[in-house]
């Protein structure tokens, strides 16, 4: 009798419940599958199953094993929301769902015959643990399809170690990249943001100290209040670490361009040798594809480091890079030209006598393409939509278009270094040259006019690959907090006739008289 009594006592839901988080966490440690969120859910069982075993909390174990299965389907929400899920996880959550609701069942029965309280008796149902389990895998499954990146596939979950957003960024995937030459080649490596990579906190006493500037009045339309690259244009340490290969303090930026898109899953810091005007040799202390980011981009590498100061060129203290050397590693550097072809890109280098501080930025490329019935090669990074930088293409600003002329810039693009360029601001800063009828040539300068020109006519439509359409009622205003992408590219985007858009001669940004 007294055998049959202990094997009645053995809690045996709690000791499955215990096992299956167990498994669970040895699942994603044995794949190298980095689910944060996910695992999270797995230790909060775990601490709550072990508090309701050895606590002295037997009446409050029923609340106790339910709100934990709350936080548990709250937790796997915010992960697929940032990430998309995989359907295998939702059976892993699924199980450990279920246990805790009938674990919280099987408690609240025994407390009920203690008492002869039967107030909890619908809790208990037999329908209450499936109905609650599949409701709390429906909110998940949601979550991704909302936010996320909806259901992942296994080969992309497992790629280069995970899917955080590090991996996403050196995941090695390409879709319609462009290619700015026939040949492959480093187009750009000038330096910039000097010192302001890297800051222990984002202030505005912390940036100016550091040589950098700082908006000290912005005001979001939408009320709500402004991100900290309303600010400035400077980035903290752990902001960096969260997107790129190493860590940075004070350190500068340097985007490198290539001709062709990068293999972003050889981008490492031992690749890019650098040699200063003074003769040193330097490595880059950080490195990553952040902003240029989207499948159809990552043909320019970031790296930060120590590379020099603001000088200019002929100032006899002045610091900056000469030459970058693209050298041997483990995993050489490859570039991906047409057909999916890979070059080693060990051998290519750079050279230059001056620094972007003598002039800024500059365009490096034009690229004309066709729009075509939906926009290619958008995305790549799950959280840059939940952040707000998605959808940026044609098809979601202006319904479509017919021809696309990406721009591609040395150093990425603002109007003042601080604020991002909005959709509208075509007239601004842009105009396109085309051959006319006579062989004259055509200025597109403004937004909305059919302008005649050799082979019919072409009218400008606006700016995109920027950020989301303007949208007051989801708070997006085209005003100093626009969440803007900030990377190397801004495309044109023009309707009109095929043989009209032949004839396109190239893009500039006009000077400011005098």
């Amino acid at each position: 009798m007294t055998t049959q009594s202990n094997d009645r006592n053995i809690p045996w839901l709690a000791i499955l419940f215990i096992l299956w988080n167990l498994f669970d966490i040895g699942v994603h440690v044995a794949t190298d599958l980095v689910e944060p969120l996910r695992v999270a859910g797995n230790i909060v069982g775990l601490v709550a199953a072990l508090i309701v075993l050895f606590a002295n909390v037997k009446p409050f174990a029923p609340q106790i094993l339910g709100g934990t299965a709350i936080l548990v389907v709250a937790l796997n929400m915010i992960e697929s929301g940032l990430h998309g899920f995989l359907l295998p996880s939702l059976l892993f959550i699924g199980v450990a769902v279920i246990l805790l609701i009938l674990w919280a069942q099987a408690e609240l029965r025994n407390a009920s015959k203690e008492s002869e309280d039967t107030t909890g008796d619908i809790a208990t149902q037999w329908w209450v643990s499936p109905i609650g389990t599949l409701l709390g895998l429906g909110l998940v499954a949601l979550s991704g399809v909302l936010f996320g990146a909806g259901i992942v596939p296994l080969s992309d979950a497992f790629a280069d170690a995970g899917r955080g957003p590090l991996a996403q960024l050196h995941d090695g995937r390409l879709v319609a990249a462009d290619y700015w030459d026939d040949e492959p080649s480093i187009l750009s490596a000038g330096m910039g943001f000097e010192g302001m990579i890297g800051l222990p906190e984002l202030n505005e006493e912390t940036v100016r100290d550091a040589g950098g500037s700082w908006h000290g009045s912005v005001t979001c339309t939408s009320g709500e209040e402004p991100g900290d690259a309303s600010f400035t244009s400077a980035s903290t340490s752990d902001a960096t670490a969260l997107l790129f290969k190493g860590f940075s303090e004070y350190d500068d930026g340097l985007p490198i361009v290539f001709s062709w898109p990068v293999a972003t899953e050889t981008v490492d810091l031992t690749d890019f040798q650098f040699t200063l005007n003074t003769g040193d040799i330097v490595f880059a202390n950080s490195v990553g594809m952040w902003p240029n980011w989207e499948l159809n981009e990552r043909n320019v590498v970031v790296v930060f480091g120590e590379f020099g100061n603001r000088g200019l060129a002929s100032e006899d203290d002045a610091v900056f890079p000469v030459r970058l050397d693209i050298v041997e590693d483990e995993t050489p550097l490859l570039l991906i030209g047409p057909g999916g072809q890979e070059f080693n890109a060990v051998g290519l280098s750079w050279e230059t006598d001056a620094t972007p501080y003598d002039s800024g930025p500059k365009l490096v490329g034009a690229k004309l393409n066709h729009v075509g019935d939906e926009a290619l090669g958008e995305g790549g990074l799950n959280v840059a939509q939940v952040i707000g930088l998605l959808p940026n293409d044609e098809f979601s600003l202006y319904g479509g278009g017919d021809f696309r002329i990406r721009v591609l810039t040395t150093g990425g693009f603002s109007p003042d270094g601080v604020a991002g360029v909005l959709p509208n601001m075509y007239e601004d800063f842009f105009r396109v040259h085309v051959m006319g009828e006579d062989g004259e040539t055509v200025l597109l300068e403004e937004v909305g006019v059919d302008y005649e020109v050799a082979g019919g006519t072409l009218r400008v439509v606006g700016l995109s690959e920027l950020g989301q359409p303007e949208n007051p009622d989801e708070g997006i205003y085209y005003d100093s907090c626009y969440a803007e992408d900030r990377d190397n590219y801004i495309d044109i985007i023009l309707v009109g006739d095929e043989e009209a858009a032949r004839n396109v001669l190239f893009v500039e940004i006009p000077a400011l008289e005098g």
